[in-house]
């Protein structure tokens, strides 16, 4: 049977202007055109989805490229990336890049080769010269050139755990979290938002803060207990450390609210059983997961897509008065 490359060869042109004559799209000469039919006709080639992926780049996979699919937060946006592409036709290969460029070049390179339609990742690494606004990739709680992202408004939702801790009475309060020393990511305008409502009211707090990612959480929470025995309110980066600092608190005695109020961030629903239940700024997860998949679409179909930020809400827990 005759393949696409077969009828290339015998045309003399490349397998992407086979594909425009195949697919009617995109310019070609009326000569180029004639020889491309005259040797789909010798050769008796009949046209198939995987020519037409090629020119479309649209193959219905797309690739998913996660830190870890162990945190709860990225397991739950996931679950909701994939159902959401099971909806519109597409199929899901998950990276799990733990953080390895490495990982993540091989499933970018993956799709400048066509052999996925599509990019959705979170990247804490140095990709910027691999992507571009042209490329059907859409990040999370990122921004790279004019490349599309979704996030939620990290910035207003470190604001909001700042008013919470001060209205319901904490007079010294703490941020926890880790830095890059070469990414800025939208994370840390969680710390940003903190910081300026903080000095907007003119106080003072205490910023504990390791690069990430941290090598020993427990031991980085414990110093922490240890070292400021005067805080009485705390906003956490993110859920899963807000609620190891709770058992690592209630562990030491100290009483939570009561003593130590503490805030996380992510509002994960797979956390919602335990109790204590963590106060927590509560990203519209199901909303970002499917969003990141309507603009991927679009992108695949070279439409072109603006960021989309969501608002954040406060979800009271038992670890706030």
């Amino acid at each position: 049977m005759a393949t696409i490359k077969d009828v290339a060869k015998l045309a003399g042109v490349g397998l992407g202007t086979v594909s425009r004559v195949i697919n009617n799209t995109g310019y070609v000469s009326e000569s180029t055109k004639q020889k491309v039919l005259d040797a789909i006709e010798l050769l008796g080639y009949v046209p198939n989805e995987t020519a037409r992926a090629f020119v479309s780049q649209d193959n219905k996979i797309v690739s998913l490229f996660l830190p870890s699919i162990h945190h709860p937060f990225f397991s739950e946006l996931a679950y909701y990336i994939e159902d959401e592409l099971d909806k519109k036709g597409y199929s899901l290969m998950l990276c799990n890049s733990t953080g390895q460029i490495e990982k993540e070049l091989k499933y970018i390179n993956m799709l400048k080769q066509n052999k996925v339609s599509g990019i959705i990742g979170i990247s804490y690494n140095p990709i910027e010269d691999e992507i571009n606004d042209s490329m059907p990739i859409v990040l999370i709680d990122r921004k790279i050139g004019k490349i599309p992202y979704v996030s939620s408004d990290n910035y207003e939702g470190g604001k909001l755990a700042f008013q919470v801790l001060k209205d319901t009475g904490c007079n010294h309060l703490a941020y926890i979290g880790t830095y890059s020393k070469t990414l800025i990511t939208d994370v840390e305008r969680r710390r940003k938002g903190f910081s300026d409502a903080a000095t907007m009211n003119g106080i003072k707090y205490t910023e504990y803060i390791e690069e990430d990612p941290i090598k020993d959480p427990t031991a980085f929470l414990i110093n922490f207990l240890n070292k400021h025995k005067d805080v009485d309110g705390v906003f956490v980066e993110n859920d899963f450390l807000a609620l190891e600092l709770v058992q690592l608190a209630n562990e030491k005695g100290i009483n939570v609210p009561n003593q130590l109020s503490i805030i996380g961030y992510d509002g994960i629903q797979t956390f919602s059983p335990v109790r204590p239940m963590l106060s927590s700024i509560r990203q519209p997860v199901e909303l970002i997961g499917r969003s990141l998949v309507d603009l991927l679409i679009k992108r695949i179909k070279g439409i072109s897509v603006d960021p989309v930020i969501f608002p954040v809400k406060f979800k009271k827990g038992d670890t706030t008065l």
